[in-house]
């Protein structure tokens, strides 16, 4: 019998190559186990993970056979020498894993322990002509697989984000006459270069890297009157604006709330001192106009074809979904929201302020036009491109869809939280490095992708129809089924078509019968044991001893 190894490691011999194109390593990446999804990222990143973790072994499936291993005794069971030799294939504890108790315990008060995400990572994205890796940190099933396979029918994003990393700090001035308002703005322009050289006194490794505050701006915002019936007025001056200052500050790559709060504090009795008037608030604004993300695709609609659907009705089904959720924010909340899932994983995988992120997002989609009412933050629609044939007449077929997605994404890829959860460094290097521009456009690239592919299934075969194989894998984990085997049970049950939790409890137990029914005979090794059962060792092992402990 020929030799079949399993593919828990990619073999490159005895040195491992950077491979920066995941379209190398990923053919049926989503069928590994994961545990081989981790050898695998191992050897491709060596610089990220460390060579020293590349002494990975292959598996060769012939050489499991206990009946000729020489340390078979009365006193050892088959099981128990497989287990053993499974246990002598696996790799060091993989770096991107669950935070320490230590760790959380310093970061957080009054810590009782950690709560756990999955990571995955969304594949085939290529960003202005650059493939990348993007992980995703998220609970709910579907997302990354859906925004995977919308980038492999888009094939190419372009996206651009703004040249400096500019975040604002908002300072709340009360107590100005209307009268003096116009005097009041008039000083803090005419002060405006001593009042930036005051604030980069608050700052100072930021201006060591490059940023620091690069303007002040102001506001007038007319003060009404408190809505709610019984309340009392405790305020005895008579304002009737606010002024708010704006300070502008570049970060670099940092997120820059706490140095824009820092500024705000800061520089607060200069402006009270300039203005006349009283100091309220003074923090940061999650609102970053100044980080505007644009990321688009253009998709020839003959390409679009989707299972039995035309390219044609494709197209005209996510064109018509967005068109929807321009007028009727019932439905552009949920269109946004399915956004928000794609942006958001990769903020948690990458640490970032998701909340900070989400908030800027909502903001914009409800204000950004004048029409003042909340919209998609995506716009879909189709183009017709003309050109010129040999006759000279114009051919009108080439029809494209295009989508484009513009949202304020604040982010930061120094400082902060990074330097306490060593994850982020793994997830941010399988990403190469970004600085922060480029880390949001890829964020608004897998929102985009996000979007794309709930419209699409949306329109054709429904959302239901996708979700059928992962409600049957949650019931498979319910009813009690290891980690490495629920794909192996979910597929079965999936095939017969009985999804509960009756028929995962059979399946399993059924699983586990006949694999050891095989393997007492005596008469086959683990290679031709596991091509009949079509698992693996490691899940005949685990299912064999479900099926034990479920009768102890």
């Amino acid at each position: 019998m020929k030799s079949r190894t399993l593919p828990c490691s990619v073999s490159y011999g005895n040195r491992a190559p950077r491979i920066t194109d995941s379209r190398s390593w990923a053919s049926g990446f989503y069928k590994r186990t994961l545990r081989e999804r981790q050898n695998i990222l191992i050897q491709a990143f060596p610089e990220v993970f460390g060579r020293n973790s590349l002494e990975t072994k292959s598996l060769d499936m012939n050489s499991l056979s206990v009946y000729t291993t020489p340390d078979t005794s009365f006193c050892r069971s088959p099981i128990e020498l497989l287990e053993e030799k499974l246990t002598k294939l696996s790799t060091p504890d993989f770096p991107i894993r669950g935070l320490s108790e230590e760790i959380a315990d310093n970061m957080v008060e009054n810590c009782v322990g950690t709560i756990g995400l999955p990571v995955g990572l969304a594949l085939n994205f290529v960003i202005n002509d650059k493939p990348i890796v993007i992980p995703m940190a998220i609970e709910e099933p579907s997302v990354i697989a859906a925004a995977s396979g919308a980038a492999k029918t888009i094939k190419k994003f372009t996206a651009v984000a703004p040249e400096k990393n500019m975040i604002t700090s908002q300072i709340a001035v009360t107590n100005i006459p209307e009268s003096k308002m116009d005097d009041a703005i008039t000083n803090i322009q005419t002060h405006k270069h001593s009042i930036i050289s005051l604030a980069n006194t608050f700052v100072p490794n930021m201006i060591k890297r490059g940023g620091g505050v690069r303007n002040i701006t102001t506001r007038r915002i007319r003060r009404k009157r408190n809505p709610h019936p019984r309340h009392v007025e405790l305020c005895q001056e008579n304002f009737t604006e606010w002024l708010i200052v704006h300070v502008q500050i570049d970060v670099c790559d940092a997120m820059g709330a706490n140095c824009a709060n820092a500024v705000a504090e800061g520089i607060a009795p200069k402006i009270e001192e300039i203005t006349g008037g009283k100091v309220g608030l003074r923090i940061v604004s999650n609102f970053s106009t100044e980080r505007i993300v644009k990321a688009s695709f253009r998709i020839p609609v003959s390409s679009l074809g989707y299972k039995t659907h035309t390219g044609r009705s494709v197209a005209l089904g996510i064109v018509q979904a967005y068109e929807m959720a321009q007028i009727d924010p019932y439905r552009a909340t949920t269109h946004n929201k399915g956004i928000m899932n794609g942006i958001d994983a990769v903020a948690l995988a990458t640490g970032q302020d998701w909340r900070a992120i989400e908030a800027g997002a909502h903001a914009w989609a409800a204000c950004r036009n004048e029409i003042e009412r909340y919209e998609p933050l995506t716009t879909y629609w189709i183009e017709k491109e003309e050109r010129i044939e040999e006759n000279g007449q114009i051919d009108d077929a080439g029809l494209y869809l295009c989508g484009e997605i513009n949202v304020p994404i604040c982010v930061g890829t120094a400082g902060g939280v990074l330097a306490t959860n060593p994850v982020y460094k793994y997830n941010l290097g399988l990403m190469g490095n970004p600085n922060s521009s480029e880390l949001a456009m890829a964020m608004a690239c897998v929102g985009l992708a996000q979007n794309f592919a709930a419209l699409r299934a949306l329109t054709t075969e429904g959302i239901q129809q996708g979700h059928m194989k992962l409600h049957a894998k949650n019931i498979v984990i319910a009813a009690g089924c290891p980690s490495s085997a629920i794909t192996t049970v979910t597929d079965k049950m999936v095939d017969t078509g009985r999804i509960s939790f009756a028929a995962a409890k059979d399946l399993i137990e059924t699983t586990a019968k006949k694999g050891m029914e095989v393997i007492k005979n005596g008469e086959k090794n683990f290679g031709e044991i596991t091509a009949s059962l079509e698992c693996s060792p490691s899940v005949l092992v685990t299912l064999w001893r479900t099926e034990i402990n479920n009768k102890v």
